[in-house]
């Protein structure tokens, strides 16, 4: 089946998601949020595409840029290809990182961007990771900040806005409108079975299971998964696949 055509809207204004492949996680430590960071900042600039929000999660990804028009594509295969290319060598991997193409949907009227920003910043206190204003991954800092020393731009947002007050009031009321919602159920605490996984194999990185033989693989997965970890976060954190595990 041909995939649909990617749909561009006439404002500029784009919510996009990044998905790991097999919901893997897409971050392991600081120094990858920090360097995914990093490229959106880099990329964005060499594009002159705005960023205006972002939250990184566990295994996906959501930024709202501006000015994007056909440049949105080019922007996320710039990010995604220097982001796998750094993933890869740093964890001695191969193959895909992330699902597909990314999504996207173009956002027509302030309203709209409005419980966009909303949104994407109130999803780390959905998944159980931090409040808005406590959390480290997200572009809540740039609305604090001297905004002439951020890549992230806050004019606009503010601009829709009366006051700063009246701002921050709307971020922190609880957003019930789904935005091309991805599902993100975790039943056991990703980094405790991070943790986890390198004390009862004494490893470094998840990652090195999915290096080793099939046979093997299907052994580890077996010990994992009668230590409380489910088929998908297993996938999602060693990169192994779903049929090898579900094997075990």
């Amino acid at each position: 089946m041909a995939r649909k055509p990617r749909v561009f809207g006439t404002s500029g204004f784009y919510h996009v998601i990044l998905r790991g492949n097999n919901q893997q996680n897409l971050f392991v430590d600081n120094e990858d949020r920090f360097f995914f960071i990093n490229r959106i900042k880099k990329y964005s600039k060499e594009l002159e595409i705005v960023v205006h929000c972002y939250c990184l999660m566990s295994n996906h990804v959501h930024i709202l840029v501006g000015n994007a028009g056909e440049n949105l594509s080019l922007l996320v295969q710039k990010i995604a290809n220097s982001y796998v290319y750094y993933f890869n060598h740093k964890y001695d991997r191969c193959g895909h990182l992330f699902q597909g193409r990314f999504k996207s949907e173009p956002i027509l009227d302030d309203v709209y961007f409005k419980t966009v920003y909303r949104y994407i910043l109130q999803n780390s206190e959905k998944a159980g990771l931090g409040r808005i204003d406590q959390y480290k991954w997200n572009s809540y800092w740039a609305l604090k900040r001297n905004k002439n020393n951020s890549f992230v731009d806050t004019n606009y947002i503010y601009g829709i806005f009366k006051s700063q007050q009246q701002l921050f009031q709307f971020i922190f009321q609880k957003e019930t409108r789904q935005c091309m919602e991805f599902e993100n159920k975790l039943f056991f605490s990703d980094i405790k079975a991070i943790k986890l996984i390198k004390k009862i194999f004494n490893i470094s990185s998840p990652y090195e299971l999915e290096r080793l033989n099939i046979d093997d693989q299907v052994k580890k997965c077996g010990i994992m998964r009668k230590h409380g970890l489910s088929i998908n976060q297993i996938s999602r954190l060693t990169g192994i696949s779903k049929l090898i595990i579900r094997k075990s």
